[in-house]
């Protein structure tokens, strides 16, 4: 199982230090409960997180921009500008890269702190108990060669973020979130999880655009009705 520091900023330690340990720890539930540090500024712009991010490596970098697809930010077009990104990263992953280099138009693209901060809070504690379950296994499905290979769904996945299929993002941000995971902690169950995930996510987003936004509308009342019963 994963040991991650869970209070990775000492004391003595200057905002950038303090930053560089955070990123340092590899830990996804750490980064998002201390995005106060990473991101200094009052707004976070897409440049200045994939630039922090960068050195953590491409599995955060890729979980760090399927959440707000997954959990969309109100008045911003998350979907459009992450899912942009998160295509481009894909072809630069065929490509061979081990960072992300994103347009200056994208870049310059802005987000509230607050709420990112505030996301990162409440999302991290769910992270911490996925993370406990993960840990190295299935090594052949998370290795280099693998990510050439996942490279493609996650690219089919951006795509269908990218377009305005209505509740059409979660599923594929999430199936890109398995995968982050499974590369981030070397879990090929993850791997797996993605996969079967990516399976689902493709077969919705299908039956919304044969069968029409009616499918979607109730598939949303049934869920409603469902949180109502708990």
């Amino acid at each position: 199982m994963p040991t991650h520091d869970p209070a990775p900023a000492a004391a003595g330690d200057t905002r950038s230090e303090a930053a560089d340990r955070v990123l340092r720890s590899g830990s996804a539930s750490t980064i998002l409960s201390n995005l106060g540090i990473v991101l200094p500024h009052d707004r976070v712009t897409l440049g200045e997180m994939v630039d922090a991010l960068g050195g953590a490596g491409i599995g955060l970098t890729l979980l760090m921009l399927a959440l707000p697809s997954f959990i969309p930010i109100p008045g911003l077009p998350t979907g459009v500008v992450f899912g942009a990104a998160l295509a481009i990263l894909s072809v630069q992953i065929m490509m061979g890269a081990e960072s992300l280099v994103l347009p200056e138009r994208l870049r310059r693209f802005g987000l509230p702190r607050g709420p990112v901060v505030k996301g990162g809070l409440w999302i991290a504690p769910w992270f911490r108990r996925i993370e406990w379950l993960l840990r190295p296994r299935l090594p052949a499905l998370s290795g280099r060669v693998a990510r050439f290979v996942l490279a493609v769904p996650i690219f089919v996945h951006a795509i269908m973020i990218l377009l305005p299929i209505p509740l059409g993002n979660q599923l594929p941000s999430l199936a890109v979130i398995a995968f982050a995971f499974g590369l981030i902690e070397r879990d090929g169950v993850a791997i797996l999880v993605g996969a079967m995930l990516s399976i689902v996510a493709l077969a919705w987003n299908t039956a919304i655009v044969v069968f029409g936004a009616e499918l979607s509308v109730l598939a949303y009342r049934w869920a409603g009705r469902v949180m109502e019963a708990f």
